[in-house]
């Protein structure tokens, strides 16, 4: 059996119960390692140089102060950001997505609902509530709709024939294992594919993917038969 790979975690919290109480909790994990933990984005900062996490969980009390912007584009591209929060605000989540970051946690959810996001997030995946992934997906296209709605075949020009196979039918919302079954692919050439496709169009995650892929117009598929899908809460 394939032994899961160590996910290298830094919490980003001012409250010192709350950073304790979670590290127990994810150390408990036999693929994640705690390698880091600190009360601010400016002790962050610092430390990320040296601890080199994967993913940073970050308590809403600091992502929504007015540094939070600024210290997302401060960050290695590889880093995976995930937001604790107890706000369940539709338009608070939105605006995390909008900037850019790879999933929400509410804290009167279970650790094991964290253990999974931390580990879908992980795998190059998103964990939003998949409504509000849907709808913010539609008002960014809608924010397109001036363009012209011909595919842009320039901007595909660097796929191979297999990997706009792949990007249309992550367009149509399948996942991995869906996408492999109808390919008749393993879900492991699935993922190089991805990976590849991800480093030509200079994206990070599916849901940049598919934003990019409507608003570029490397694939037609109208906004309002659009439904995303993901492993989401």
């Amino acid at each position: 059996m394939e032994t899961p790979k160590e996910i290298k975690i830094m919490i980003v919290g001012d409250f010192l119960i709350f950073r304790s109480g979670l590290k127990l909790r994810l150390e408990a994990e036999k693929n994640i390692k705690v390698v880091g933990e600190t009360a601010s984005l400016s002790e962050a900062s610092v430390l990320i140089q040296k601890a080199k996490p994967d993913i940073l969980l970050v308590d809403s009390s600091e992502a929504d102060t007015r540094d939070f912007p600024s210290f997302l584009l401060l960050q290695p591209e590889h880093i995976s950001i995930i937001v604790i929060t107890n706000s369940a605000q539709t338009e608070r989540h939105r605006k995390y997505l909008l900037l850019g970051i790879n999933g929400v946690v509410r804290k009167e959810q279970s650790a094991d609902v964290l253990i999974k996001a931390i580990n879908v997030v992980s795998n190059g995946e998103t964990w939003f509530v998949r409504k509000l992934l849907n709808e913010t997906i539609r008002k960014l296209l809608c924010e397109k709709n001036s363009a012209s709605e011909k595919v842009n075949l320039n901007n595909c020009s660097a796929l191979t024939v297999r990997e706009r196979e792949v990007l249309t039918l992550v367009c149509q919302g399948m996942k991995n294992k869906e996408t492999a079954e109808k390919l008749f692919l393993s879900e492991a050439t699935v993922r190089h594919h991805l990976t590849s496709i991800f480093e030509k169009l200079k994206v990070h995650n599916r849901l940049e993917l598919v934003v990019h892929a409507f608003t570029e117009k490397i694939i037609e598929i109208p906004a309002e038969d659009f439904e995303f899908s993901n492993e989401f809460e």
